[in-house]
């Protein structure tokens, strides 16, 4: 990977043994109970996509002399935005990137108790808009990508999972990543969507574990620590035939929405470059490889 260097979901907090605490309902794990709030006229999607500023082509401009850029990104991101730095590092002699990936909330969190980054690029509006209420974030935050969620269960499918109603069948062992976390949130909106409240009350009963990002969700169910999870698209395709991915109910899913943007402190012109490639004809085709939906969709 050249010069890149990934460090992959370090965690400066405690929030990775809270994890470990709660690895399922033999161990005395109760999960809450999923609230589902009224409906709004305004979709998830829209909602979010309206507090971030219209996406314009971009373009990768990068001191000479290159540099060394941190981005931190959601979980969901890693192959994309890996892909993405190796390609930027080959045609920009001298430029290093360093990526943290994990639970966009996780990163805010290391953000405000001083961990340093150029970039941020979160999997909601929410995350990007507690950065900025924290003064972290420099500018404005543009979307550069779209996701949706499905459900995965081990390729062997040991609970004959078929659809989404299989979710509130007896026995059923169901991850969700924690409420905070983009997925985790954007699930159990999806949940409220599939039936009424007796169903979502019994799909509740079956989560087993609450992980800290999508991708320990992802891991449980290729393990076979877990029957399904709902992840996104992307990640089921990053699971390769190890899971197999079953389709929501139509209308059921929320769309994930992905703002980036420069960090407060961070190098300006590092970020600008990084920012305009992801927004920019490349960046974007290397998104779409992976699953994601382009910003005009």
């Amino acid at each position: 990977m050249g010069a890149m260097r990934t460090a992959s979901r370090f965690a400066i907090f405690t929030i990775l043994a809270f994890v470990w605490l709660v690895p399922g309902k033999d161990a005395g794990y109760a999960a809450p109970g999923i609230s589902c709030a009224p409906a709004t006229p305004q979709s998830t999607a829209a909602a979010e996509s309206a507090a971030a500023s219209p996406v314009a082509p971009g373009t990768a401009g990068f001191p000479a002399e290159g540099g060394t850029l941190t981005v931190f990104a959601a979980a969901s991101l890693t192959e994309a935005f890996t892909d993405i730095g190796d390609d930027l590092e080959a045609t920009h002699p001298g430029l290093d990137i360093t990526f943290n990936f994990g639970g966009s909330q996780t990163l805010v969190t290391q953000m405000t108790g001083g961990a340093q980054a150029d970039v941020f690029a979160s999997a909601n509006m929410t995350q990007m808009t507690a950065a900025r209420d924290a003064g972290l974030i420099a500018g404005d935050a543009d979307v550069f990508a779209r996701n949706h969620l499905v459900i995965v269960v081990p390729a062997a499918n040991p609970a004959k999972i078929d659809n989404a109603a299989d979710l509130a069948g007896d026995g059923v062992k169901l991850v969700l990543a924690l409420p905070e976390v983009p997925a985790g949130k954007y699930a159990r909106e999806a949940i409220c969507g599939m039936g009424d409240a007796a169903f979502v009350d019994v799909v509740a009963s079956n989560v087993v574990s609450e992980e800290e990002d999508v991708r320990d969700v992802l891991a449980k169910v290729e393990l076979g620590e877990a029957d399904a999870g709902i992840v996104y698209v992307t990640d089921a395709k990053a699971g390769g035939d190890t899971v197999i991915a079953i389709d929501l109910p139509a209308g059921a899913g929320p769309v994930a929405t992905y703002p980036i943007a420069a960090v407060q402190g961070g190098d300006v012109a590092l970020a600008e470059g990084f920012i305009g490639y992801v927004l920019g004809p490349e960046g974007q085709a290397t998104l779409a490889g992976y699953g994601f939906e382009p910003t005009g969709a």
